[in-house]
């Protein structure tokens, strides 16, 4: 039926037409009914929409988000930033970082349900019963495909294993959950950000790069060359553990690789960043590290919580590490520079000189 007032719309067009123009009714007929199936067509792709996410796997949306579940704090982080309204579920570790929201804030996203993190406490009901649309986890996570086919639910994978990847994540965020603008803005000052920081550092000579080691809690384990951790000391032009000893690591993106004290003093890094005070404290207390250069000329530095090597401010730990390396080299206003990215990242017009110096 659909079809017959198709051409009858289509004839009764073509008779009008013909003040002006002379055409067979057959090829006016034709036309309206190839216009009216490819207008139908495109009605029901519109429902849906392809992305490729960052771990290469295209993965089929709705056109419209708004209902998001997430299963890392720092896609979570991006997509309360971008539209926060449309999180009805976070994660766990999420949670325990809210420090950098209003109190207003902070009381709305702990009333949300919490599911856990990718790497522990998934539970796929918890999932279902807050209907989400699509679930936003990591490339590291690699049950991803068995997790979306369980859940019925579209999975997509950003990632934090690099800074420049983490700019491709805020781009990626914001194209899922509808605010492209914005997600592309930050996305572009990530990049900005690394080359204001990189243009310095890459005036070093490598024969003058600093040997960094860093140091996670537990101090004898270190972080694989292709983790946040590493990205940072390599754009702030030093040498990391792992990219000067590849036949060590176990997996490039572990964030946990156990390492001996004897390798440790065998590479004797110029330089030791630690995740924490109480990891500096530990190896600039223990006669066991004496004798490593970095401890010898007092070159051991815990990271601070406004500009930690991990987290969504892992981008200010970059420029704060290439000034600890490099302070004669490196010429940037840090405090000025943690403001804005607060003020953009946070929202947080209220951070203070104090702050930014305080230890994790």
């Amino acid at each position: 039926m659909a079809l017959v007032i198709l051409l009858i719309s289509g004839c009764s067009q073509k008779t009008s037409d013909d003040i002006t123009a002379s055409a067979p009714a057959v090829d006016r007929t034709d036309a309206t009914n190839t216009e009216q199936e490819t207008t139908l067509s495109d009605t029901a792709l519109s429902d849906t929409r392809v992305i490729t996410d960052l771990a290469g796997r295209n993965v089929t949306l709705p056109a419209e988000i708004t209902r998001v579940s997430v299963l890392h704090p720092i896609p979570c982080q991006m997509v309360w930033r971008l539209t926060p309204k449309k999180l009805v579920s976070v994660d766990k570790q999420f949670t325990e970082r809210l420090e950098f929201m209003s109190d207003d804030e902070e009381k709305r996203l702990l009333r949300l349900p919490i599911n856990g993190e990718f790497h522990s406490d998934m539970n796929v009901e918890d999932l279902l019963a807050v209907s989400p649309q699509v679930v936003i986890t990591l490339t590291k996570d690699t049950k991803i495909e068995s997790e979306q086919k369980e859940a019925g639910i579209p999975f997509v994978a950003a990632s934090k294993d690099t800074l420049e990847e983490i700019a491709d994540s805020w781009r990626l965020v914001g194209k899922i959950v509808g605010n492209e603008k914005e997600g592309n803005e930050l996305g572009d000052y990530w990049d900005e950000t690394i080359k204001k920081v990189t243009d310095q550092t890459s005036k070093i000579n490598e024969s003058d790069k600093l040997k960094v080691y860093y140091a996670q809690s537990d101090v004898t384990k270190t972080v694989g060359s292709r983790t946040i951790m590493a990205s940072i000391i390599s754009f702030a032009g030093g040498i990391s553990f792992m990219e000067a000893n590849p036949q060590m690591e176990s997996a490039n993106t572990s964030e946990e690789i156990q390492v001996s004290l004897e390798q440790i003093y065998k590479w004797n890094p110029d330089v030791i960043i630690t995740k924490t005070a109480k990891g500096r404290d530990e190896i600039l207390s223990k006669n066991a590290w004496k004798d490593v250069a970095a401890v010898k000329n007092k070159r051991v530095y815990a990271s601070t919580k406004y500009e930690m090597l991990d987290r969504t401010q892992s981008l200010m730990g970059l420029l704060w590490t290439a000034k600890v390396l490099y302070p004669d080299k490196v010429k940037i206003d840090l405090n000025k520079e943690v403001k804005t990215f607060y003020s953009k990242v946070y929202l947080d017009n209220n951070v203070t000189n104090d702050q930014i110096s305080q230890t994790n």
